[in-house]
């Protein structure tokens, strides 16, 4: 099996993790108040690899980082507030329309990244998400929804891809992880500040800062290795494994939607491991 689908299959469990771990604390405290600290403490469990490895610091680099960080504040508002108000498995599902516009920015911006076998995936996995998230964030709106949702894929396609950019232009795992989460701490700690929040807590939220940066920095790994439209559609079999989690955990159910949007999804992933 290919290292992007290796990589990417780990990635998608270790983001159960961090849903479970995150609808945790957004019972506790407000959702976008725990940015700031949460992206502080996943640049903190990194930052000490920082000095052992080269950092590159051109125009091109430097603006990737600032548009990844970008995308990764407005995707983790979106994700934040679909744990809020629909829980983890919802919210796993929905990232899973990501492989859409990772496929059109990877088409675009890196040449002979796209096939026929890729853009059928996507679509396949767009079109199980959406049968799969009617009604499951009823407290939203679907209105509101729709849009978290959008934004969530969006951003989440352009920092795969941006990852693999990153990468070519000679950014590493490292680099890429520190610069983007100290960038983002500093602007949701400004957007967000974290007023019922209490700072002694934010060391309990160690575990749930170590799954992120697993997951992140495998799908960091895979796009380095592969194509990153490939790893985000792998990534999106994520809901599968949250429904094993609930299943196994809590003894619940998925509804009949979220399967079917899942088996729709890993029919996805079916179809780019046999291209």
């Amino acid at each position: 099996m290919p290292p992007e689908i290796v990589f990417g299959l780990g990635a998608a469990v270790a983001n159960v993790a961090v849903a479970v771990l995150s609808t945790q604390l957004v019972a506790k405290y407000p959702a976008r108040q725990l940015l700031g600290p949460l992206f502080l403490l996943n640049c903190l469990l990194v930052l000490p690899f920082a000095p052992f490895v080269t950092w590159t610091w051109t125009p091109t680099v430097v603006a990737l980082h600032v548009a990844t960080t970008v995308a990764l504040v407005a995707s983790a508002v979106a994700i934040w507030d679909m744990y809020e108000h629909g829980g983890a498995a919802p919210t796993v599902t929905a990232q899973s329309v990501a492989p859409f516009p990772a496929v059109i920015l990877a088409g675009l911006l890196i040449p002979g990244s796209v096939g026929p076998a890729q853009v059928v995936a996507a679509g396949v996995v767009v079109a199980g998400v959406l049968v799969a998230l009617r009604d499951e964030f009823g407290a939203l709106g679907r209105r509101r929804t729709a849009g978290s949702i959008l934004v969530a894929a969006v951003g989440t396609g352009v920092i795969t891809v941006f990852a693999r950019l990153l990468y070519d232009n000679g950014a590493g795992v490292v680099e890429a992880y520190v610069v983007r989460t100290a960038l983002a701490s500093v602007a949701c700690l400004v957007l967000f500040p974290p007023r019922d929040v209490p700072w002694r807590d934010v060391p309990r939220m160690m575990p749930r800062a170590i799954a992120i940066t697993v997951h992140l920095c495998l799908v960091l790994l895979a796009v380095q290795g592969g194509n990153p439209a490939v790893v985000q559609i792998v990534v999106a079999t994520g809901p599968l494994f949250a429904f094993a989690w609930d299943a196994a955990v809590h003894g619940r159910r998925p509804t009949r939607g979220l399967v079917a949007g899942a088996v729709i999804a890993f029919a996805g992933v079916a179809i780019v491991a046999l291209a």
